[in-house]
């Protein structure tokens, strides 16, 4: 016997019809109430009800008249995008960054924190820090705080299981960080809040499947699949690829093997790379961009390749060659259309890209690998805040 699916409560109904209005609002920019009506299924006299309700919560404003289709002009919506403020927060680096976001991911706000695991304080003490120095700086309803950080996470209970660079071997940091600010909070591992923030803010249009590789100091990918994050069964562990070893007999690397891609393309691996060159030929274009050693990022190495600098230029084809072996196979088996390079490697441009993009065809069947394009991601160093805001907005708001 097939059992029947249970009814929704009024107020179950209510808010599903409240998120359904708001999500088509919201990615569609600018829509009428007829618009909605047709678009979701609902009766026009619903459509409208809902719309009121949203208006009463201020998430949702008039913004003048459409063309007319022949009678008379229809009054266009748009979700206000001052309605609600996000903290989005990037534990992924040297530096703890955080910004406060508008609900178009626009940043009103930043802050950063200079991260030391030697010092007195610990991790979490130098999160707090930064969080307090976030929280008072939302001018609008707090909708909740996001966190992306490296490592193994449970996203529904907000438990940090395994991020050995934060000194953090296991930490209940979600319930920690909402009794202290009494907002939703949630947690999403690094490269995973990469792909939710190009899907969110810099998807191109009929993309739903993609996955974006994220280039800190350890490489990881992110996976979207049919417009939902894709956070594997253990942990949120999906596509931790710079584990996966491209090279024999290569450099140790932290998990214990030899030769993982982390060990080439990450960024400790690049920076050593370039501080070599440097060190080697001061009179490169390396060389000019810096006055010692100690400023050299991935920001001026990526410039120096822009600028074709011959051995700097070796170097990235060195990580284009082994970033192309990961990403072939993440396309061999997922077959998106679209691989993001996301984090410092995306400075590197179009043309390292495409360097990517061409060992995906020289590894992959070539009626699939016709069909995906790799580019650099749009959204700077952003990413992972934008990605943990990404969240708040599926979560609290459901317009993701």
């Amino acid at each position: 016997m097939i059992p029947r699916s249970k009814k929704l409560t009024r107020d179950e109904a209510k808010s599903h019809n409240q998120r359904l209005v708001l999500r088509l609002i919201y990615q569609h920019g600018e829509f009428s109430r007829a618009d909605i009506a047709r678009a979701s299924g609902l009766t026009r006299t619903t459509a409208s009800a809902v719309v009121s309700e949203l208006m009463e919560q201020g998430l949702v404003q008039e913004i003048g008249q459409g063309p007319s289709a022949g009678g008379k002009p229809p009054t266009l919506l748009q979700v206000r995008p001052d309605a609600r403020h996000l903290i989005g927060v990037d534990l992924a680096g040297t530096t703890l960054e955080g910004a406060v976001f508008d609900l178009r991911g626009r940043a009103v706000h930043r802050a950063s924190v200079e991260f030391d695991l030697n010092r007195n304080q610990d991790a979490l003490e130098q999160v707090l820090d930064l969080l307090d120095r976030l929280v008072v700086e939302a001018s609008q309803p707090l909708l909740g705080i996001g966190i992306g950080l490296p490592g193994l996470i449970n996203s529904q209970l907000g438990v940090v299981y395994h991020a050995l660079s934060l000194g953090w071997p296991q930490l209940a940091l979600g319930d920690i960080l909402r009794q202290r600010y009494q907002v939703p909070v949630y947690l999403v591992n690094d490269s995973q809040g990469a792909a939710l923030a190009e899907y969110t803010f810099a998807r191109e249009e009929n993309i739903h499947d993609m996955a974006v590789i994220l280039v800190a100091q350890g490489v990881s990918a992110g996976i979207i699949l049919n417009g939902q994050l894709y956070r594997g069964r253990l942990h949120s562990g999906a596509s931790e690829i710079g584990h996966l070893r491209v090279m024999e007999e290569g450099f140790p690397c932290v998990c214990g093997h030899e030769g993982c891609l982390e060990t080439i393309v990450g960024e400790r691996a690049v920076l050593q790379g370039a501080r070599t060159i440097y060190a080697r030929r001061p009179d490169s274009a390396l060389g000019r961009l810096v006055r010692r050693s100690e400023e050299i990022t991935m920001a001026t190495v990526a410039e120096a390749y822009r600028q074709g600098d011959p051995p700097v230029m070796a170097l990235g084809a060195e990580m284009s060659y082994y970033l192309g072996i990961a990403a072939a196979n993440l396309h061999a088996v997922l077959n998106v259309p679209r691989i993001v390079l996301a984090g410092g490697v995306a400075g590197f441009g179009d043309s390292f890209a495409a360097a990517v993009e061409a060992q995906i065809r020289e590894r992959t069947l070539p009626w699939l690998a016709d069909r995906v394009k790799v580019r650099p991601s749009t959204l700077d160093d952003d990413t992972v805040e934008l990605g943990a805001a990404a969240v708040l907005l599926a979560n609290e708001l459901g317009v993701v």
